[in-house]
């Protein structure tokens, strides 16, 4: 397990954009409510600032079947940690915020949602650390110190995530 994270951190070392006067690569996120998020990129892997708790970041798809059936599980999980846990879910799709916004109510969406074509150097910065190619949907599961514990491409089982939530926030 270990030599695995060490590899994630490696792919996780490539290029990034750095702010001028700053050795911290970092991003201001805009949701699609227009709320900020702010994430710095750290050695184990990503920040999310005032997110004390675990963090799963969810690359996905408004038109991908296996995405759309995660959302209820997403939904009750976003529920029931809602103090130990962040869901941050990227649509990776090309919408616009209002689409998304329109595709969060048909769903009753309860979790942060963030369009990638509005965040795109985030994105871009998200797939090289990760070997991301494209695939959804594309789990990084952050634990309360920011470091990754886990990436994971296609569906994945509810239990899965409740056994990998109880892990991150250790």
């Amino acid at each position: 397990m270990r030599n695995m994270v060490l590899a994630l951190l490696m792919l996780f070392g490539l290029s990034v954009n750095v702010s001028a006067g700053s050795e911290t690569p970092s991003f201001v996120l805009h949701d699609i409510d227009g709320k900020s998020i702010e994430v710095v990129d750290i050695k184990e892997g990503l920040k999310f600032i005032g997110h004390e708790h675990a963090v799963l970041l969810l690359m996905f798809g408004h038109n991908c079947p296996p995405c759309k059936d995660e959302i209820p599980t997403l939904i009750e999980l976003t529920d029931k940690y809602k103090d130990k846990l962040s869901i941050i879910a990227v649509e990776v799709q090309g919408n616009s915020s209002d689409s998304i916004k329109k595709f969060r109510g048909e769903n009753s969406i309860n979790y942060t949602l963030i369009s990638g074509k509005e965040n795109s150097n985030f994105v871009g910065h998200v797939a090289q650390r990760a070997g991301w190619k494209g695939m959804i949907p594309f789990l990084i599961a952050i634990d309360k110190r920011g470091e990754v514990q886990m990436i994971h491409a296609g569906p994945i089982k509810a239990s899965k995530l409740e056994s990998l939530i109880s892990k991150l926030n250790r």
